[in-house]
């Protein structure tokens, strides 16, 4: 073997060079928002890394679980500002765990109000997550203040969602958050689901939802990003759904 057939070919060196480049830049857009995310960098990244794969399906963007705003401010730097973007949350921190859904870890992390995990059960003001997103440069977003189930029920998009990202932590957020939005997600569009790895009630109510939508000719599956993002992509077709990476599928 020669020093040679070590060498990647042009094309590949080329693809590394840019997937570096692009992900030096994802880190910069982190650096600015992470005032505003509890999601850490290598996370973050990984966010926007999907979104870039999937910048091309149209439609709106929307969030449930915002907090201050800096994970879907970032969203806006990939997939464009002259989109709308949906923003749902609370601004009041998270309802109460129930431990027969989320899990005992769920009850004790809520109960731990000392902990510096705990950021005030994640409460955070309307005004801090606008003013983000105005700093993101998005032309049109709106925010709806209330619990899910107050809020979504309403809600009527006005054209498919392209980017749907959960970010409710326990099961009755998520679920709710799956049954009212998944049927408005583009064909081809995804759902990045923050907390499946984290919570026990957030992995329950996604494989109860997906099982629960499954049909002999459409199945859809949860997937992993560099072993830390969950995301799944909504079917085209049958035939559409593979197990490979983001590209398979565009």
């Amino acid at each position: 073997m020669s020093l040679s057939d070590l060498i990647p070919p042009p094309s590949i060196l080329v693809a590394i060079l840019e997937n570096r480049r692009l992900r030096a830049g994802f880190r910069d857009i982190y650096r600015k928002y992470h005032a505003y995310t509890m999601i850490h960098e290598a996370k973050y990244v990984n966010n926007l890394e999907l979104c870039f794969e999937f910048r091309k399906i149209s439609g709106c963007v929307v969030e449930c679980g915002v907090w201050r705003g800096g994970m879907i401010a970032g969203m806006v730097k990939v997939l464009g500002a002259d989109r709308q973007y949906f923003l749902f949350d609370s601004f009041d921190g998270l309802p109460a765990a129930r431990e027969d859904l989320d899990g005992a870890s769920a009850v004790a992390w809520q109960s731990n109000t000392k902990s510096p995990r705990y950021y005030n059960n994640c409460a955070a003001t309307q005004e801090e997550a606008a003013a983000v997103m105005k700093l993101s440069g998005a032309t049109s977003f709106s925010l709806a203040k209330g619990r899910f189930n107050e809020t979504l029920p309403r809600f009527a998009p006005p054209c498919d969602i392209a980017v749907l990202r959960l970010d409710g932590d326990w099961y009755d957020s998520t679920r709710v958050c799956l049954e009212n939005l998944y049927p408005h997600v583009a064909l081809g569009g995804i759902v990045i689901v923050d907390d499946y790895y984290n919570w026990d009630g957030c992995a329950r109510a996604v494989n109860e939802f997906l099982a629960s939508i499954a049909s002999p000719n459409a199945v859809p599956r949860l997937r992993q990003f560099r072993d830390r993002a969950a995301y799944l992509i909504k079917p085209r077709t049958a035939q559409s759904e593979t197990n490979g990476s983001p590209r398979d599928s565009q």
